[in-house]
């Protein structure tokens, strides 16, 4: 591969890492936070909601993983 695509792939790569990041961190992490909630919310309905963001943190998590990988394996290209 072409060390021009190698470094627009690197580039999607790490842009995607950084927004898996933001994703887990930042969106659905705020929301595990009950005052980020209204007062009155149901304390079940506030389970569930934590529950179906902790698969969606997973999923993400994974995501990352996947990325990770694939970056690792463009990096060993370029070594060998």
């Amino acid at each position: 591969m072409e060390n021009k695509n190698r470094k627009i792939i690197s580039g999607y790569l790490a842009s995607a890492l950084d927004l898996e990041d933001q994703m887990s961190i930042d969106i659905y992490g705020e929301f595990l936070d009950k005052n980020a909630w209204p007062v009155d919310l149901d304390e079940k309905v506030f389970k569930e909601i934590k529950q179906i963001l902790g698969v969606v943190i997973s999923e993400t998590e994974m995501h990352k993983k996947v990325f990770l990988e694939l970056q690792k394996k463009l990096t060993d290209a370029d070594n060998n």
